[in-house]
Order: structure tokens, then C-alpha cells, then sequence
């Protein structure tokens, strides 16, 4: 079979496409995938990273204000991107085109279901995205993370599985990642990282902190994001001794699987990851996101007891420091938040979405066949 995989923008949107991929690659041997996202994205280096081919496209997302300059490259790019993605399908000729969300999506998922291709939405937030919104209506399955979602998605095809996680998540070793990263067994670690783009709240916070404090009482990786870096660096000056601090990181499951503590902002995805391994956490939701659904995915964590909430008009310096000495600080109640993140976790989700690609396509196929014939 051939396949397309599409999402992008943000890692929340490519890894769930990334997980989908390695599995079809286990479980159909003469798979033949492609992933199609935006030239020279995060999508097109993670894609090669993660060995797929990856075609380009011409794509930009909506501008705020309605019409300004940007509002016309806007629409001169999708019409661009639309005419690129008819090419790939008909090049490529697929059997199914799968989407996890983000503009970059949009093109191929919507031109294979002009031409009656099958496909397939994988939604990771309780508060779709207008992407995924707009194409689960024709989608032929929708693939949801939350229970919500459901009554934002107009399908008659809406399947709970949770969300799909890289398969490296189900191999890692606390103490092979320790021993990669130079962290000592009974040094106290804490990772701290706003998602793929990195987060200015946060990125303030700990800033914050280690301008006001000589040494910390436990070793610190925080991630930046690229476009902050620069900034960052400039305000800190020097690092600390016992602190790392990076622009993005393509080990963030070896960086995760040795924390005692992970500072986040709270994507499905992120969320997903962090419930993999069982880490206590401090969730930070970006205020700015979609239906404020980053809200809503940490208090469900918050209410099961899996995680620390803290509001970006709430936070600084002082209350995450404070926040991350009273978790330290007591190992009862962060193992006991560990467990409870456990519990939250789908490890199975990617196998059952592709196991229903599959049981689907083939069956599909089979009664098409006896039609024929």
C-alpha cells in the first residue's frame, strides 16, 4: 500500500504522523510512505530524520487581521500549494492520506478527498483545531485523544484510541538515558521545555530563577526553542554550573525518561509522552492556544493528580521555583504523581489506529474486488 502522511507546524501536529509511520512500517513490510508538509519546516527535517521521503509544499497559515499583505501571500501560497499536492497525488498515486492537524495538512487531505481518496484525521486535543474541523467531514475515519472532540467533529466514523506515541517511548532505560546525559543515579533532575517553539512564559521564569540564584539544588536542562535562543542566552549570560540550556533538542524521550520532574506546556502530545514514562510534572498551558484547550488538558491531569498547574498570569520566578521545591522535595508525592500520570497514558494507541487502517482498507478493498468481479 501506498501511503501520504501530512501535519505540521508544531511537533504536537508532526510526531502523532511520525508514530503512525513507524508503525504501518511494522505492521505492512511493502509499505510505500510519504510525508508532505511545508519546504524547509520542522516537518521536512524531523521527516528525514526519521528516514521518510518528504515532499515540499508552498503553504503559509491565515494572518490574525483579516486583510493585509500577508492575507494575499496567504491565499497566493494555498492556491500554490493546492495545484503542488494535485502533482503528488497524481505522481504518487496513494491508497490513503493520512492528516495530524496544522495548516500544513490542509491541502493534500482536502485535494485526496476531491479525488475520492481515502482519508484518514488523527485529532490530539479536546478542542480541534479549524484544520482538522474542516476535513473530518469528508474524512472516511477520525481518530480523537479526548472524548470532547467529539462534539466539535461532524463524522459518523469518530474512534477513541488516544494519541500515538514514537515507538522509541516503549524501549527507553531510565539508566541508559542517565548515563547518556551525564546525569548521576541520585542527582535530582528536572527538565523543562515549552514544546517544539519553545515558550515565552516559561522561558521568563527560569530565567528568573537562575539570575537570582548562585546554584540550584538540582541539575536543570531547559529548552529555549530556536527563535528564543539568542534572547535567552543574552539576558542569562553565564550558566550555571548543574544547568543545560538548549535550543531544541531531538533527544527530548531520553531527556524525559531520566526527569524526576518535567516543567511543560500542556499538549496532547507533550501530555501523551510525559503519561508514557509516569513522570510528575508542572504544566504551564499556553494561554493563546485554540478554545483554551491547553487549559483543559492540565486540569484533566491536575485532577487525577498527575500534575502541578500553574497559569501564565500566575507564573514567575518565585512560583515555579517554589512549585518545583515542594515536588522535590517530597518523594511520596512525586512518585505518587508518577503513578497517577501513568494511569493517564493510551500505550497502545498508534497499534489500534493502524490495525483499523488496515482491517478497514482491506476489507474496503476485498468487497470492491468482488464487485468487479
Amino acid at each position: 500500500m501506498k501511503y501520504i502522511l501530512s501535519g505540521g507546524g508544531t511537533g504536537g501536529h508532526i510526531y502523532p504522523a511520525l508514530a503512525i509511520g513507524e508503525e504501518i512500517k511494522k505492521q505492512d513490510k511493502e509499505a510505500k510512505i510519504l510525508y508532505v508538509g511545508k519546504k524547509n519546516s520542522l516537518e521536512e527535517e524531523l521527516a528525514k530524520k526519521y528516514n521518510f521521503d518528504f515532499e515540499g509544499i508552498d503553504i503559509s497559515g491565515l494572518p490574525r487581521k483579516k486583510l493585509n499583505k500577508d492575507t494575499v501571500i496567504t491565499f497566493y501560497n494555498l492556491m500554490k500549494g493546492l495545484k503542488q499536492c494535485t502533482k503528488i497525488l497524481d505522481d504518487f498515486k496513494p491508497d490513503i492520506v493520512i492528516g495530524t492537524g496544522g495548516y500544513v495538512c490542509a491541502p493534500i487531505v482536502f485535494k485526496a478527498q476531491q479525488k475520492k481518496i481515502k482519508t484518514v484525521i488523527q485529532e490530539q486535543n479536546a478542542y480541534p483545531g479549524k484544520t482538522n474541523k474542516i476535513l473530518a467531514k469528508k474524512a472516511d475515519y477520525v481518530f480523537i485523544n479526548f472524548m470532547e472532540a467529539k462534539k466539535y467533529l461532524n463524522n459518523e466514523n469518530i474512534i477513541f484510541t488516544g494519541n500515538p506515541i514514537r515507538d522509541v517511548f516503549s524501549h527507553l532505560d531510565r539508566k541508559k538515558s542517565r548515563d547518556e546525559l551525564k546525569i548521576g543515579v541520585d542527582e535530582k533532575f528536572v527538565f523543562s521545555f515549552g514544546g517544539s517553539g519553545g515558550q515565552e512564559s516559561t522561558n521568563e521564569a527560569i530565567l528568573e530563577i537562575l539570575n537570582k540564584k548562585e546554584k540550584l539544588p538540582f541539575k536543570l536542562t531547559h529548552v529555549t526553542g530556536r527563535d528564543h535562543y539568542d534572547y535567552f542566552m543574552e539576558k542569562l549570560g553565564e550558566v550555571p554550573e548543574g544547568v543545560e540550556i538548549l535550543d531544541y533538542t531531538h533527544k527530548v524521550y531520553d531527556y524525559l525518561s531520566s526527569a524526576d520532574l518535567v516543567i511543560a506546556s500542556s499538549s496532547a502530545m507533550t501530555l501523551a509522552e510525559i503519561s508514557a514514562l509516569g513522570i510528575a510534572s508542572i504544566l504551564i498551558p499556553k494561554a493563546y492556544t485554540a478554545g483554551n484547550h491547553q487549559y483543559y488538558n492540565a486540569m484533566s491531569y491536575s485532577n487525577m493528580g498527575a500534575s502541578s498547574v500553574i497559569e501564565e498570569e500566575n507564573l514567575n520566578g518565585e512560583s515555579l521555583l517554589k512549585a518545583i521545591e515542594k515536588i522535590l522535595d517530597n518523594d511520596e508525592e512525586r512518585k505518587l504523581m508518577a503513578e497517577n500520570s501513568k494511569k493517564l497514558a493510551s500505550p497502545d494507541a498508534v497499534k489500534k489506529i493502524v490495525d483499523i487502517i488496515l482491517k478497514w482498507f482491506y476489507e474496503k478493498a476485498g468487497k470492491e474486488k468482488k464487485k468487479t468481479e
